[in-house]
């Protein structure tokens, strides 16, 4: 058919919105409500990082500080990182220590930094170290207590389990 005679199909209503002050303003404060609660938070992780701490020296990498003298995490000790940034590739190094910082600026929680480092702990002999007397002292808590079941232990054998660096150059070879 020929539609040059009939005119185009009317455009819908398009609703105009007008700049309204008030959304603006809750905008705002939900958005200050956001970084008060953030604050918050950072606050009570910077008193973590306070209270739960070892005081470590400065790290050196080829001389060079990496990272500063200041507190470390409980679970893990200086010289077992000292080792440990000796024993990572450059770049498991360098998010070790960007985590090791947040850590100590409260941008990150202890629990965190720790499931980093058990990330990481294949690339590095001390980590693995580290994360199995981390286990054994876990497992010795729980057959110290009344209640402790074989059951409960084996959960958490398998749960805190490291794969070993021929374990992970096999899952990196399946998945080329």
């Amino acid at each position: 058919k020929d539609h040059e005679g009939t005119p185009p199909p009317p455009l819908p209503k398009m609703k105009i919105h007008q700049h309204h002050p008030c959304r603006h303003h809750i905008a705002r404060c939900a958005s200050q409500k956001c970084a008060s609660a953030m604050r918050e938070a950072r606050c009570r992780l910077l008193h973590d990082v306070g209270i739960n701490h070892i005081d470590a020296p400065c790290i050196l990498l080829e001389g060079s500080p990496c990272i500063p003298a200041g507190p470390l995490p409980c679970f893990v000790d200086p010289r077992t990182l000292q080792v440990a940034i000796h024993q990572l590739p450059e770049g498991a190094r360098l998010a070790c220590i960007k985590c090791v910082s947040a850590w100590r600026m409260g941008h990150l929680d202890a629990e965190s930094l720790r499931d980093f480092l058990r990330s990481v702990a294949w690339q590095s002999p001390a980590l693995r170290r580290c994360a199995a007397l981390q286990l054994c002292a876990k497992i010795a808590c729980l057959r110290r207590s009344s209640s402790c079941e074989q059951r409960e232990i084996s959960e958490l054998e398998a749960c805190e389990e490291l794969l070993s660096a021929e374990e992970m150059a096999e899952i990196l070879r399946a998945s080329l």
